[in-house]
């Protein structure tokens, strides 16, 4: 039966992706068309879950057996966002060799062919898990519709993903192939990364069972950042590395059985189902026109002060950094609209771009938080405690920046222009310009910390809000919802491909007895608290200033867990603690996201070193923030309790 089984698995697969892939304008095409189905269903999602709400609240009729169903919808929606995100190239990467080298074409093309690779793998994955469900005749519990018939359709979606990326490969293969003189510099620095990972699980594969926990975990990293290296997605390197590990470790049935698990339970996860929803929330927000209300009502409350502009820059993304849970989000969609406004009352191009830059890591903290929902799923914690837990320390980081930008123009008053008296203190016409983003942060973290809904809940309702604030906007179009919808499935792909991928290298991490391997290392029973917390703290400085944020969390936390649990430590203070740290890597050389974001912003207008120098002063606001928040964990977990 079991070899029967296989049979059907590897059919199925390979008749799914049995064609050639599409020729690049019919994969374009599809790409797209897969982007506006995903992220037209995930707004369908959105409101049949509000009319859920709605009805179970208003007439106690809630819709039966919807959050079943809604497990196996989120799963075939995140199965055919891949196919967008694949074609976009919106996944996750550390472009180490390019930066260095110049040469990005060789390293595309080594990454688009393992993420190819990994592809392949999942949809055989899907595949079998589907194959399994139809074996055992599985059903959903309230309403019995087989599971199984909806796996295929997963399975048959995610081909489309594989096609996509094959589709870039080509393309990745072909830009290469024109210039024949430049083969051997392109492949030449990535191949030495790659060499040095293969080398790596080659020696893993061979010596697993004669090594003990320390060499097996540091073989796994070693896998891993050689990958990453290479520009090979880090969600791809995760799982590939995890899928080699568990090989190694165990048999070719265990990966499969891991790999398969893993990605089923995580593109189905209700839990992960707030972030796409929170990240559509976020984008039509931004259609709406929020971005300039939010700023035009700080602006009415601190514009007639020194640096005022300043100050209603901080204010406004934390405000929107509130709605769209994202900090590159709120960098990219107010930087553009302060800047203007800052250069031309002559403020100086350090304090507007640091400003701008510093006030976007605010998004990350204060809930609802896309980084903070992956930390809760990965450490299996409460989301609305964890969301909770954030609130002062969120309330903090924005105090400090206040704090910051007054120091700063009162020490150099050359930075900001004098204050304008003919501007007015005018709360009102602040609440006025910024009733619209006040009423959507209100109803989903009002309705979450009231008890009247989930988080998942929470993210589908402040969707119905802004789809509704988005339709009477006057802005509302069939491009912009087009843009709104695929651009947050995409992005939401990007991000699970990540979960998936640690999820699996998490695993593998399991099996080699990472717990054994760090405890050996840093053992909390002879080194002091304050030590170990030290070693992390400047771990995660340094890993945030060259690593992608979310990238950063995800690489580190199943290890990480460990030490704390071993300290007798909380992990939703922990978890705040990271998203701080996190935080402040996005403004830290040498990489500093949001700094580059900012920078793509200004362009030619403001040099990279002008921006930087621009965020010390949030960076000194930062470590005052770091230090209360490790030194004072009633800050972070007086609220939860207080609530309990």
């Amino acid at each position: 039966m079991l070899e029967t089984n296989e049979k059907e698995t590897r059919a199925a697969s390979a008749a799914a992706s049995a064609s050639l892939s599409p020729a690049p304008g019919q994969s374009a095409k599809l790409a797209d068309l897969a982007g506006y189905l995903a992220g037209g269903a995930l707004l369908a999602a959105a409101l049949i879950v509000t009319t859920d709400i709605l009805l179970r609240w208003g007439i106690s009729q809630p819709i039966k057996g919807l959050f079943e169903i809604m497990e196996l919808v989120f799963a075939c929606i995140i199965a055919l966002s891949f196919a967008f995100a694949n074609k976009k190239r919106m996944h996750v990467s550390m472009e180490l060799v390019g930066n260095v080298t110049g040469r990005f074409r060789g390293v595309q093309l080594y990454a688009d062919a393992l993420t190819a690779l990994t592809f392949a793998i999942y949809t055989y994955f899907l595949f079998h898990h589907a194959v399994q469900k139809m074996l055992y005749g599985e059903t959903t519990l309230v309403l019995g519709v087989p599971i199984g018939p909806i796996w295929y359709l997963a399975a048959g979606l995610i081909t489309l993903g594989l096609l996509t990326q094959l589709s870039a490969l080509r393309e990745s293969a072909v830009s290469l192939g024109r210039s024949p003189s430049v083969w051997l510099s392109e492949l030449a620095a990535p191949a030495i990364s790659l060499a040095a990972a293969l080398a790596a699980a080659l020696f893993l594969i061979w010596t697993a069972a004669d090594q003990g926990a320390v060499v097996k975990v540091l073989l796994g990293f070693a896998i891993l950042y050689f990958l990453a290296l290479a520009h090979v997605p880090i969600g791809v390197s995760m799982g590939l590395t995890g899928l080699v590990g568990c090989y190694a470790v165990l048999d070719i049935g265990a990966a499969q059985l891991v790999g398969a698990n893993n990605l089923s339970s995580t593109i189905s996860s209700t839990d992960l189902a707030a972030i796409p929803l929170f990240l559509l929330m976020g984008n039509l927000a931004i259609a709406s026109g929020f971005a300039d209300d939010i700023f035009e009502a700080a602006t009415a409350i601190f514009g007639r002060m020194r640096g005022g502009h300043a100050l209603a820059t901080v204010l406004g993304c934390a405000g929107f950094g509130a709605i769209s849970g994202s900090s590159v989000a709120t960098t990219a969609t107010l930087g553009g609209v302060a800047f203007r406004e800052m250069r031309a009352r002559s403020y100086a191009d350090s304090l507007a771009t640091g400003s701008i830059a510093a006030g976007g890591t605010l998004g990350a903290l204060i809930p609802p938080s896309v980084i903070l929902i992956i930390y809760c799923v990965i450490a299996e914690l409460s989301i609305s405690e964890a969301f909770t837990a954030a609130l002062i320390p969120g309330i903090l980081a924005l105090f400090l920046y206040t704090i910051a930008v007054m120091i700063l123009v009162r020490l150099r008053p050359s930075l900001a222009p004098p204050p304008d008296k003919s501007l007015r203190f005018a709360p009102l016409v602040a609440l006025k310009l910024a009733w619209r983003p006040i009423l959507l942060f209100m109803s989903v973290l009002g309705g979450l910390y009231g008890g009247i809904f989930t988080v998942q809940e929470a993210a589908a309702v402040g969707t119905g809000f802004a789809f509704v604030f988005w339709l009477l906007s006057g802005q509302a179009s069939v491009g912009g919802l087009k843009k709104a919808i695929s651009e947050a499935a995409g992005t939401a792909a990007g991000l699970y491909l990540l979960i998936v991928g640690a999820n699996i290298f998490g695993a593998y991490l399991n099996l080699a007895g990472v717990t054994t391997a760090i405890l050996s290392i840093i053992d909390p029973a002879v080194m002091p608290a304050w030590l170990v917390l030290t070693i992390l703290v400047i771990m995660y400085l340094v890993l945030g200033s060259v690593f992608d944020t979310v990238a950063a969390l995800v690489v580190t936390v199943p290890f990480v867990i460990p030490i704390i649990l071993a300290m007798d430590l909380d992990l939703i203070w922990w978890g705040i603690v990271t998203l701080a740290l996190v935080e402040i890597g996005m403004i830290t050389p040498p990489i500093g996201m949001n700094v580059f974001v900012m920078k793509s912003l200004v362009r030619d207008e403001v040099s990279i070193t002008t921006i930087f120098r621009g965020v010390v002063p949030f960076l000194a606001a930062d470590m005052v923030r770091l230090v209360l928040l490790i030194t004072i964990p009633a800050l972070t977990l007086w609220l939860p309790r207080l609530l309990q």
